[in-house]
This record gives structure tokens, sequence and C-alpha cells, in this order.
């Protein structure tokens, strides 16, 4: 039985993984810059001051890193507001989870007023019952905490409880802290691991009988 189902956003109800691996050719480009071979590959490790840093050195920019990093968070507020869409079934899945009565409530290590402006674009704010940010905890997803904060917000006990995650580790960490585990998949996750995470693994989220049938 299902009573309460925590989702990530970032790919899993949101189609934003893209965003996060371009967002420095993203930023630069708004700049009029065209971006160095293997951008993306050099500032993924990086952390937002790192990667500023290395622009600001890379391509002479004429700002400040604390003017970089602004910079680069509103790119990626830009495109929150404007561009991100719901992955596919994502509405359908939270209205057939309300309809049956199945709270939810949304966990992203995604800064809070970013993922506010993703989920009211997509149309999926209204469907859940509360969002918390790991920003909020102070804590990332390879501890339990934000999952368990979601769960009591709920009300409900972690045999009943769902958690949907595109990335591998925080699956990991949600199955060992006693939660049930559906992995939805995205194209910039290791599908095999995975599938190793989880007790369902979902190709998307259009099939909510057939996860329904499996709970």
């Amino acid at each position: 039985m299902i009573r309460g189902a925590i989702f990530d956003a970032d790919g899993t109800l949101l189609d934003s993984m893209g965003m996060w691996d371009t967002v420095g050719e993203r930023y630069l480009r708004g700049l009029g810059i065209v971006p160095g071979p293997g951008l993306r590959e050099i500032i993924f490790p990086m952390s937002l001051s790192q990667c500023a840093a290395y622009l600001r050195e890379q391509y002479g920019l004429p700002l400040t890193c604390l003017e970089i990093e602004a910079g680069i968070n509103d790119t990626i507020l830009r495109f929150y507001r404007t561009q991100v869409e719901a992955k596919p079934g994502a509405r359908d899945f939270l209205q057939a989870l309300r309809h049956r009565g199945v709270k939810t409530y949304l966990a992203t290590a995604t800064d809070r007023a970013v993922i506010t402006e993703g989920l009211d674009r997509a149309g999926l704010l209204s469907l859940l019952d509360g969002l918390v940010t790991c920003g909020d905890l102070g804590v990332d997803k390879n501890v339990p905490t934000i999952f368990h904060y979601a769960r009591e917000q709920m009300g409900t006990a972690p045999q009943e409880t769902w958690v949907f995650e595109d990335a591998v580790h925080a699956a990991r960490t949600a199955r060992q802290a006693g939660y049930r585990v559906a992995g939805v998949a995205d194209p910039y996750s290791d599908q095999e691991a995975l599938r190793a995470a989880c007790h369902i693994y979902l190709p998307d989220l259009t099939d909510f009988p057939g996860f329904y049938t499996r709970a």
C-alpha cells in the first residue's frame, strides 16, 4: 500500500538535466561568447565559485567572480521560468496519486526559488502537498534527512512511502533508509545502476496503472 510519495524534481518530474549539463555554455552565449570545446566536461565537477573563476580567467570576462556567479544563477532561473517542461506523464501521474488519496511531496537539491518557478511553469506545483530543498535543511542526498523530513510532513510510515528518483546515489540513500524506491529513467543517469538501486524501474511516468498495481 502506498500512502505517500516523495518526488525528486530535476530528471524525475522536470525535463531539466540537460540545462545543468550546458549551463556554462548557455551563460557564455548570453554574453555573445562562443564556448570552447569540452567546456561542459571541464566545469562539471566544479563548484559555482570555481566555475566563475575559471570562466573569468579562460574567457577574459570583464566581470568579478560574484557578478559571474549571479549571471549563471540568472541563466538557470530564466530557464526554469521560461523554458522547462514537465517530463512525459508527470502531471497525470501526480493527479492519479491525488485522486487515490496519496500525499505527494517534493525533495530536491535545487534552490527553492528556482524550483518553484519551474514547477509552476510546468503545471506541477499545485499538485504537490509541499516541497523541501537540500538548502532548506543544509544536507545533500547522500544522507536520508530530506526524505525523512518530507515523510514526516506527510505523516506516513517509511514502508508505505515511495521515493521517485532518477539519480542513482539518491535512490540508494532512500532504499537504505527503508523506503520503497521507484527509479525514473533519464538520459543523464546510469540506467543499469538505477535499475539495480530501485524496487521498480519506470522508463517514464506515463504508466500510472502499471506502477500502482505493483506498488
